[in-house]
């Protein structure tokens, strides 16, 4: 069952309970009205009669008299009065109107039993006349209070109808945008971050509307920037695939060249019997060889970047610093490093090192800079900071890609609930990129002075 059918199913539940229990309040109501009106009639009528037969022994004519009194209760709607006999037969009895639709028998024994009726005995010498019965008759109230309870059950069933209508159609259209959104998240589950919802309703469902928006729009610029990142990756592979082919070109080509050509000369002497001129071509050749290795050295770090869980944090940055002071010995780097750096949870280290690297990256290749300060250290509120400043005319931030190598860093910073903020430097030129990231709290790191 659906839950707009629960919530409707409940309200009509509660409905039917109210309307049962208005109409058992009109029924003791009613119940309580007839007996009281009843016994009220009664009262009156006996006080009639009473009054009548104090003054029957000084009639002239007793019998007229007692047929006028009980002829007054004619049409009367709550006594019925009747005048008996010596012997118990009736004499004569009044007339009572009955209704044209009477009550159903069941209504009238929850309406309660009539009063009992009441004998008056008529006085002694009354021409034979013994009492005057007065029944209580309730078919006029009865029939009055059925009509009268019909009307009131109709009623509540009538207003109960029209509110679980009405209620039927305010849950439908409150439950309106949650139909939206369902559909929004089944859209979300496909892949489509476009759609969106309207934002309307109670403060509930625009809380939810306004969240799902915006879930819906950060996963498309994640997507997106996912997107970005992808090409760019694979931008950085095929320049990096050109550079090795431009190396191997270049610089192992022309060498392996030259060996073969001591090779060969070296042959050619040793046909000619020039001896003595062998050694120096091997020498050379072992040259060759030696610079080689060197360069597919290079080329294997360069494919398979160090691991900080095999240096340590401290250690690949300072292998990276060398790395580039030797292909910029016109750059000077300061760089102050944690004395505890083992303290750091792995991924920390990580996220650290590659902050640190792809801005050194940055800073080398775009900025032009003379100076390029590398600073790790811990602040009083135990948070890690790293800061890469430079000093350079560009921005180190303007690479290819519009800037995505920023968007990896960010990206990697904020995965651990840290922070990474950019932007030219404060007072000075040059550009600053500052990372605060939250060490193990259960550990305390400290700082140590700088290396040059």
């Amino acid at each position: 069952m659906s839950l707009r059918a629960r919530v409707v199913a409940l309200i009509a539940v509660v409905l039917l309970i109210s309307t049962l229990m208005g109409t058992l309040v009109a029924g003791y109501q009613t119940r309580h009205a007839l007996s009281a009106e009843l016994a009220a009639g009664l009262g009156g009528a006996r006080q009639t009669v009473n009054s009548a037969l104090e003054d029957l022994p000084n009639s002239d004519h007793p019998a007229r008299d007692l047929h006028q009194l009980i002829a007054t209760f004619d049409g009367n709607l709550h006594v019925r009065s009747a005048l008996l006999t010596a012997d118990g037969r009736t004499a004569w009895a009044s007339k009572t109107t009955l209704p044209d639709q009477p009550a159903p028998r069941w209504f009238r024994r929850l309406l309660g039993p009539d009063p009992t009726r009441l004998s008056i005995a008529v006085p002694a010498g009354s021409a034979g006349f013994r009492e005057i019965v007065l029944t209580p008759t309730s078919e006029i109230d009865a029939a009055a209070a059925w009509r009268e309870f019909i009307g009131v059950v109709m009623v509540l069933c009538g207003s109960g109808a029209v509110g679980l209508v009405l209620v039927y159609f305010v849950i439908s259209a409150a439950f309106r945008p949650l139909r939206a959104l369902a559909g929004e998240f089944g859209r979300i589950g496909t892949g489509d971050y476009t759609g969106r919802v309207v934002e309307t309703g109670p403060t509930e469902l625009l809380d939810l509307q306004r969240g799902f928006n915006r879930m819906a729009g950060e996963l498309a610029v994640t997507t997106d920037r996912n997107r970005l990142l992808g090409d760019q990756l694979l931008t950085i592979q095929e320049e990096e695939r050109a550079d090795i082919a431009r190396d191997l070109h270049d610089d192992i080509g022309p060498h392996l060249f030259a060996v073969n050509m001591d090779a060969e000369m070296i042959v050619q002497l040793n046909e000619v019997g020039r001896h003595a001129a062998i050694p120096e071509q091997v020498r050379a050749i072992q040259a060759g060889v030696r610079h080689m290795q060197r360069q597919v050295r290079d080329l294997l770090v360069r494919l398979r970047p160090t691991r900080i869980t095999e240096l340590g944090l401290n250690a690949a940055i300072s292998d990276l610093i060398s790395f580039w002071t030797v292909r910029r010995p016109d750059i000077a780097f300061d760089v102050t490093l944690l004395e505890e750096e083992a303290q750091l949870p792995e991924t920390t280290k990580d996220i650290v090192y590659r902050v640190v690297q792809e801005a050194a990256n940055n800073a080398v290749r775009h900025a032009d800079p003379r100076r390029v300060r590398i600073a790790l250290e811990i602040d009083e509120a135990q948070v890690l900071c790293v800061s890469i400043t430079d000093d350079g005319a560009g921005r180190g931030d303007k690479i290819a890609g519009g800037g995505l190598g920023l968007v990896g860093m960010r990206e990697r910073v904020t995965s651990v609930g840290g922070s990474l903020t950019f932007g030219p430097t404060d007072g000075a030129a040059g550009w600053t990129i500052r990372a605060r990231l939250a060490p193990d709290p259960d550990r305390t790191v400290k700082n140590t002075a700088a290396i040059a």
